[in-house]
């Protein structure tokens, strides 16, 4: 099958519309000042129109990735969701046990890096100009989980592993993981790089997309809701 053959053009092809955007206008609000100085979101980040934006464009994305894969050689089985009991509380699990992780990580950097404490208390503080409603905040919780985590490890882990070896797959995952979030901010960036760190390690562990996706979607729906 062609997927067993690695080529960067695809590879470069299926991330660039994946993420391509979301990392270029990530990157530019970095370098452009405010975010790198003060490391919170601005703006409608989280608003309603923020989140549908990205609902929209994750759906537009996925037949365009799809339908470069199928012609590559990927099928359904090539993505093991692993739908059961046992991933679904390991996903729990996950939610959990980063949700923690987060609240450590906050306080650990707090404490040693006293320059931060304005960004953190900033981050905290924050409020888009147009709030989600609950339906929004469903509709995220459900498209982006999926979308994120097959491609982000589903994709690139197996896609890099059997050419650059597992831990190369591991990095690039969730340095593209942490990149297409830096949109909100430098002080959120260590939970995206812990985070995405568990991920690929449970998928390389489990061969799974389940507990992934529902430990996103748990993470997305009640980080949201504080935005209401």
């Amino acid at each position: 099958m062609s997927r067993d053959r690695y080529s960067p053009y695809e590879f470069m092809l299926v991330i660039g519309i994946a993420f391509g955007w979301a990392i270029i206008i990530s990157v530019a609000t970095v370098l452009s000042g405010p975010a790198a100085a003060d490391a919170v979101p601005r703006g409608d980040t989280f608003g309603k129109g923020h989140l549908y934006g990205v609902v929209i464009t994750e759906l537009i994305c996925m037949p365009l990735v799809a339908s470069i894969l199928y012609v590559r050689g990927w099928r359904l089985a090539d993505f093991p969701l692993g739908i059961g009991k046992s991933m679904t509380l390991l996903g729990l699990a996950i939610a959990l046990g980063v949700w923690l992780l987060d609240a450590f990580l906050g306080a650990a950097f707090e404490a040693l890096f006293s320059s931060l404490r304005p960004a953190l208390d900033g981050l905290d503080s924050y409020k888009p100009r147009n709030p989600p409603d609950l339906i929004a905040i469903y509709i995220l919780s459900v498209v982006n989980p999926v979308f994120e985590e097959v491609i982000v490890c589903g994709y690139v882990m197996p896609a890099l592993s059997r050419r650059f070896g597992v831990t190369a797959a591991v990095n690039v995952s969730v340095v593209i993981r942490v990149a297409y979030h830096l949109y909100q901010g430098i002080a959120a960036a260590p939970f995206h790089l812990a985070y995405g760190l568990v991920q690929a390690y449970t998928f390389v562990r489990f061969g799974r997309l389940w507990p992934l996706i529902v430990s996103h979607a748990v993470l997305d729906f009640t980080s949201l809701l504080y935005y209401m």
